[in-house]
């Protein structure tokens, strides 16, 4: 009879766990480190009228924004929420918050909008004599005084109280790539056929690859080794710069724009995410095959993992060292040695580049303008140099420092 009610009191016990484990796969995911059709719980789900492309930014509150291609950015409370939506007119680039908390988006027609925590517009601008309409995958950069807009024509530097327009310089190449802010307070971006580097008064200071009369010969032409980049530029600690070029290759290249070393990935691919690094050093990024790659400091491959297709977005780094990939059908949750512990399908492919908050929500938005937030488990943002698209969670584009 006790042996009767213990096998009962076992099977029961197992039925509960059963159910537990499939009303919530996340709950035994971190334990048991098994995730072949695992995968991450919904908290909630938003839909926008229209695709969210540009990368998600997270406020110092906990506020998510997002800015659709239905003409509107939305401020979203952590339960999901509308705080508010304002209308920019059709916009494919993520939002960037200021140190003080102000939010700026630009459209298509390049006008930048300064927009304060609760809504309100606080300045509008735009780009003036340089005129020329916004490109696809790009993304400023922010510090306390200037906003460096990448557009069609030249570089630019707003200030951030008012939208006054402080400089241009160079010239935008092609549809990708972002602005970043090296440690030294250097600003580099994809220009035309190079990788510029200028200071903060838009004076230029190196070019990769060099144009000189020794590299490129007396009758030489000085932009046969033009570059071009899909890919937004990474920043470590020490300076070096990483970025994904279209011929297939990750480039790491020293504060003082010269090649360290570059990693030629296995198929011709175009590589539109930008690449993140870990603070052990190890670079990540993938292709628009759906291969992801890791590589060691040194440029050498630790190992890769196919998602089963392409990868637009920039992936993040969990405190734990989890790495979420986002490709057009699902979210990822790759081990730091290369084992992918949970999927989770996404409707309708991703372009954006997701977010993670301190508590580890994972927030990812869709082409069909659902923005979903998934309860991770694998903790916050990693510390490192550049752990997410354009390194924090405002979207700054400044590496992070010691």
């Amino acid at each position: 009879m006790k042996t009767d009610r213990a096998v009962h009191w076992g099977l029961g016990i197992g039925a509960i766990l059963i159910a537990a484990a499939l009303w919530w796969p996340g709950l035994f995911l971190k334990k048991t480190g098994k995730g072949v059709g695992a995968t991450v719980p919904q908290k909630w789900e938003f839909t926008a009228g229209g695709a969210v492309t540009g990368a998600l930014a997270l406020g110092s509150d906990g506020t998510l924004y997002a800015a659709s291609e239905d003409g509107f950015v939305y401020a979203l409370y952590p339960s999901g929420e509308v705080e508010w939506r304002f209308e920019t007119d059709r916009a494919v680039v993520g939002p960037t918050i200021g140190a003080d908390g102000t939010i700026f988006v630009t459209n298509t027609e390049e006008h930048i909008f300064a927009i304060n925590r609760a809504g309100g517009q606080l300045w509008t601008s735009h780009g003036g004599p340089y005129i020329g309409k916004q490109m696809g995958s790009t993304a400023p950069a922010i510090d306390r005084n200037y906003l460096y807009a990448p557009w069609h024509g030249p570089l630019v530097a707003m200030q951030v109280a008012d939208g006054t327009l402080i400089w241009g310089a160079g010239r935008f190449f092609q549809e990708g790539g972002s602005v970043s802010v090296l440690p030294s307070g250097l600003i580099v971006y994809p220009g035309d056929g190079r990788i510029n580097a200028l200071d903060s008064t838009g004076r230029p200071q190196w070019q990769y690859p060099a144009v000189n009369a020794a590299s490129a010969g007396m009758n030489a032409n000085p932009f046969a080794r033009n570059i071009r980049l899909d890919s937004g530029i990474a920043a470590g600690y020490d300076g070096t710069i990483y970025t994904c070029v279209v011929d297939s290759r990750l480039d790491a290249i020293g504060p003082d724009g010269t090649l360290k070393w570059e990693f030629k990935t296995k198929i011709s691919s175009v590589n539109k995410g930008t690449p993140v690094i870990a603070t052990d050093g190890t670079i990540y990024f993938g292709t628009d095959g759906g291969t992801f790659y890791a590589i060691n400091a040194d440029g050498t491959q630790k190992w890769t993992v196919e998602t089963g297709s392409a990868i637009a977005a920039t992936p993040i780094l969990a405190e734990d060292e989890t790495v979420y990939v986002v490709n057009g059908l699902a979210v990822f949750a790759v081990s730091p040695d290369g084992k992918v512990i949970a999927k989770t399908p996404v409707d309708g492919g991703v372009d954006s580049s997701p977010t993670l908050a301190p508590d580890g929500t994972i927030y990812v938005a869709s082409n069909r303008g659902k923005i979903i937030a998934l309860a991770g488990t694998h903790g916050g943002l990693m510390n490192s140099s550049w752990p997410k698209f354009q390194a924090d969670l405002s979207n700054s584009g400044r590496a992070h420092t010691y």
